[in-house]
């Protein structure tokens, strides 16, 4: 996968602009997902989104020579969703009204689970289990030793399943 990706950045770089339909394609929801996990807000993670794609239009050709532009990209998509925090001074809650129209199940609990986590641990979780980054490579995007993303996993799992124990 990310060779493909490797390519389309090239291709971008040598004008063709359908690779950034290929592009979007391939990393919209997760750049959007992470945004989200930091944020807790649609909107913002929707500005994020746009973002970050307007920053890959303008660096195709440093990414095409990056060896891993995915966690490049992440990186960017971290500090844009910061950045748009402390521009807006905002972190939106879930949205009360479609929960309490759910039943709960565990897959629908997921986010509530989630949205209780401090934000580093939430983060990490996203970048380790639901992007499929390594713990090494999660320690290079977040910029803190791997000894940190270990314990943040474990601590987040925990937290977990604490959570999961108590609601079942």
């Amino acid at each position: 996968m990310i060779q493909d990706i490797r390519d389309y950045f090239i291709r971008l770089a040598e004008g063709h602009t359908g690779a950034l339909d290929d592009i979007y394609n391939e990393l919209s929801v997760r750049i959007f997902n992470y945004a989200r996990t930091i944020t807790k807000s649609k909107e913002i993670s929707e500005d994020v989104t746009h973002d970050v794609f307007i920053r890959i239009i303008s660096m195709a050709e440093r990414l095409a020579t990056i060896k891993n532009p995915v966690a490049y990209i992440m990186v960017a998509t971290r500090n844009l969703a910061y950045d748009h925090l402390r521009k807006n001074k905002y972190a939106a809650t879930l949205d009360e009204a479609n929960q309490a129209s759910v039943i709960p199940t565990p897959f629908n609990m997921l986010p509530d689970a989630l949205s209780r986590l401090p934000a580093n641990q939430r983060e990490t979780i996203y970048l380790h289990h639901i992007c499929g980054f390594t713990q090494k490579e999660v320690a290079k995007i977040t910029c803190v030793p791997l000894v940190t993303v270990k314990w943040r996993c474990r601590q987040a799992k925990q937290k977990l399943q604490e959570y999961f124990n108590k609601e079942a």
